[in-house]
């Protein structure tokens, strides 16, 4: 049976951080079961929602690892580290280093194509066909029930900054923070 307890807001030791990095492992393990199809993946806007939290969780990474390679330059410059084969510390830091910024740039670049992906089938939706049923009801409803949700759906994802979505300013005021996308049109 899978663990579902949730993770400390704060990680007060470090037990609690290192089950933060297994429950992380444990989360991905599910999630690819989940991805594997029907029942749990059946929705172009659940693939679009999981490109975005890879995304997000992918750009977390990069301060991760940066933050472990400061621990281990701090405990160095405090003298609070041995090896096991007495190696040269600063020698095998040094590699250790350069081998978390690669790591880092891996992380940076599988942030922005996790990004790029979820931007492409920003448009994708679905519906019904007729070798294909409709995606499924909530539950205890019928499809006629469900219509105004389903219709709700052939428009989903749309993005935040979609004018459609923000309610317009009061006449004669314009908010600089408010952008509008452009149309895609070709100018000349």
């Amino acid at each position: 049976m899978t663990d579902h307890r949730q993770a400390p807001a704060t990680a007060r030791n470090d037990d609690q951080t290192a089950d933060l990095a297994s429950n992380l492992y444990e989360h991905v393990r599910q999630l690819n079961h989940a991805t594997a199809g029907p029942p749990s993946l059946t929705l172009p806007g659940t693939a679009y929602t999981i490109l975005g939290n890879l995304s997000a969780a992918t750009y977390g990474l990069d301060q991760v690892l940066d933050q472990i390679n400061r621990f281990f330059l701090r405990e160095l410059q405090a003298d609070r580290l041995g090896h096991d084969q007495a190696e040269d510390l600063a020698d095998v830091l040094s590699r250790h280093g350069q081998v978390l910024v690669e790591a880092r740039q891996h992380a940076r670049a599988l942030c922005a194509a996790l990004s790029d992906a979820q931007s492409i089938i920003n448009a994708v939706h679905s519906r019904a066909t007729h070798g294909r049923e409709a995606p499924p009801t909530i539950e205890g409803k019928t499809p006629v029930d469900d219509a105004g949700v389903a219709a709700a759906a052939n428009d989903f994802p749309r993005p935040i900054t979609d004018p459609t979505l923000l309610a317009p300013p009061p006449t004669g005021v314009r908010n600089r923070f408010i952008r509008t996308r452009r149309a895609n049109t070709t100018e000349g």
